[in-house]
């Protein structure tokens, strides 16, 4: 060898003396590579670390993007493992193989040895050229995996196709006899009808009444996370993924980057990924604009005819180098200290806990009626039911972001299905019915609620049609789903995920007969009228008093100077649930005509930011 690294780099003028000192520190404490401590903290560049590694191994340096390899040598099923290993086939003359690689380590020599079983040369080349050259050469391959690899392996596990041939009989089955019933028994079917309707009504209220008694004290905001994060020396963190997929975002990027910069974990052990469309190039300018630190890299996604989140994703996951991964939308501000408190959890939990789930809310709460209600909405679901919903062992459905899970299994289980667009409430029975777990994380993230009605509806029509694609997907085997799931698990998948749904269809229809009705009966059977009225009455005031309830237990959560303006609106929070049922209409629609389409959400629109809203947000104030 021609010298130590740091040696070379302080030689010929590339660092300094002290950032030498500076990286060598860094290095003792986070037990990582200098390379990565100098790429990391900014100091180098790319090719100018790797051209003076090629000089410490005296090794020619090659920059495959001037001078690309031959393509005829990559074999795309080999496209992983170069990501992988960050080495490749480069050149092949008079029957000797050169293989351009960022380290000629052990790992690298042992698959040399197993796959080539030749005299092979090794060169230097950059992690940046060999990820750049995989793209290129087998980009289109891998979206296409990255689309259809859960539904070619596992059909009946992806919604890609609506409705399996099963599901279509009963389906028409059932149509055709509702339509009998009413043309052969208008009275009994309207009868049957509201009484059923009703009956699920009270059973999904009951059991959301069931979920939030077990979600009430949850230990959230806990003391001593200090002390407990002490345990984790630097040294001992995994690499760390986090993917932040975006689609036309460049208003928002800054603020994105900037937040992603303040995150308390080493620099050199965090792979942050900013997933793009290929062809998005006002957000692709302006993240190079932003000239990122060297643990932000650009993942470029081919085009195709599907643009959802998942498929994205899951294409970035190629890239991933992190034993963990997270996602992080493009308005979201996460806690500082999240990555080293998923750290701490999955340590410390039971194996089977796989998946951790982070709770959210939103720093324009207070910016007019329709974010206050949104923000009790989300603190009634993170910081009540799905607690309650982790203790009694049910299935929590994830959300969009902020939830952490270890890389091989979320691989294990055939990633996100690109064509769900609530792809983690799918993922989060998925991983159920494989028996694992997911547990809530004690940390907050932060989003942009919407702050138009339409806008809200659109984005609440996308989820809720995916919670539509979720039941019907999971639904094709029932039997089998309640065997692997157990029957408490079960029954709540279905109130939770699947009445709810019906519910809010339901409501109109249901409210708007019973009006009929007790108009009817008050000419045809005044005899009847009074009790109907009192069943519509008692039923009416039920869903008010629950949801009422529910609101005004979730104000504590909120600082004393925001909690008399978010009061105002627990009083009328129910009345908010009758957009659900608008929106879920418009769910039903889409789910017709064009059930993959990805509804998207435009931030950077308000004009309100508290970051104080929550006290749950308090945490380092709690450390």
């Amino acid at each position: 060898m021609a010298g130590f690294l740091g040696e070379i780099l302080v030689k010929h003028g590339l660092i300094s003396e002290v950032q030498l000192v500076h990286a060598l520190v860094l290095q003792h404490r986070s037990g990582g590579r200098l390379g990565d401590i100098l790429i990391g903290e900014g100091i180098v560049a790319y090719h100018t670390l790797y051209r003076a590694l090629a000089e410490h191994y005296d090794l020619p340096f090659v920059n495959l993007l001037q001078a690309p390899p031959e393509f005829g040598l990559l074999h795309r099923e080999e496209a992983d493992t170069y990501l992988q290993l960050q080495a490749i086939p480069y050149r092949q003359e008079h029957g000797k193989l050169t293989l351009a690689v960022c380290d000629p380590s052990p790992e690298v020599r042992a698959w040399v040895k197993h796959r080539f079983r030749k005299q092979v040369i090794f060169v230097i080349t950059s992690p940046f050229d060999i990820r750049r050259t995989v793209e290129t050469v087998f980009g289109a391959d891998m979206e296409s995996s990255s689309r259809l690899s859960l539904w070619q392996q596992r059909p009946l596990a992806s919604a890609r196709i609506m409705l399996a041939p099963r599901q279509k009989v009963m389906l028409c089955s059932l149509l055709g006899l509702l339509a009998a019933m009413g043309i052969l028994m208008p009275y009994m079917s309207i009868l049957t009808l509201l009484m059923n309707c009703y009956a699920a009504f009270t059973i999904t209220l009951l059991f959301k009444c069931w979920i939030f008694k077990n979600g009430m004290g949850a230990p959230i905001g806990q003391r001593g996370w200090k002390k407990r994060l002490a345990a984790l020396a630097d040294r001992n963190l995994p690499v760390y993924t986090v993917l932040l997929p975006m689609a036309k975002e460049a208003a928002v990027l800054p603020k994105l980057v900037q937040c992603m910069r303040h995150i308390d974990y080493p620099a050199a052990k965090l792979d942050i990924k900013l997933v793009l469309e290929s062809d998005d190039w006002e957000t692709i300018d302006a993240a190079l604009a932003l000239k990122l630190p060297y643990q932000f890299e650009i993942i470029r996604v081919p085009p195709s005819s599907l643009r959802t989140k998942p498929r994205a994703c899951n294409y970035a996951l190629r890239f991933a180098r992190g034993e963990f991964v997270t996602i992080f939308d493009a308005d979201d501000e996460p806690e500082r200290l999240q990555l080293k408190k998923a750290v701490y959890a999955f340590r410390t939990l039971e194996p089977d806990v796989i998946c951790l789930q982070a709770r959210l809310n939103y720093y324009n709460a207070n910016e007019n009626l329709l974010t206050r209600f949104f923000s009790l909405e989300y603190t009634i679901l993170f910081h009540v039911l799905l607690y309650g919903l982790e203790r009694l062992g049910i299935p929590i459905p994830l959300g969009g972001t902020s939830n952490h899970i270890a890389l091989e299994r979320l691989k294990a289980l055939g990633e996100w299905d690109p064509y769900n667009v609530t792809e983690d409430a799918d993922l989060g029975t998925r991983l159920a019915a494989r028996g694992y777990r997911t547990a809530m994380l004690d940390s907050d993230t932060m989003e942009e609620a919407p702050v138009a009605v339409a806008a809200w509806i659109r984005q609440r029509s996308r989820w809720i049609k995916g919670y539509m694609q979720t039941w019907l997907v999971h639904m094709r085997r029932p039997v089998e789903l309640y065997r692997t799931l157990g029957w408490k698990s079960f029954i709540g998948f279905q109130l939770f995920v699947g009445f709810s749904v019906f519910t809010f269809l339901m409501a109109p229809v249901v409210w708007g007969i019973s009006l009929l009705w007790v108009g009817w009966l008050m000419y045809a059977r005044p005899e009847l009228l009074v009790p109907s009225l009192a069943w519509l009455l008692f039923n009416l005031l039920l869903y008010w008093v629950i949801h009422w309830r529910f609101a005004i237990y979730g104000l504590r959560f909120y600082r004393k100077r925001s909690r008399q303006r978010i009061k105002n609106a627990a009083w009328l929070y129910p009345a908010y649930l009758v957009l659900h049922s608008i929106a879920s209409y418009r769910a039903l629609w889409q789910l017709i005509l064009k059930p993959h389409f990805w509804e998207k959400t435009t931030h950077g629109v308000t004009r309100h930011v508290d970051l104080s809203v929550m006290e749950s947000e308090l945490q380092e104030a709690s450390v």
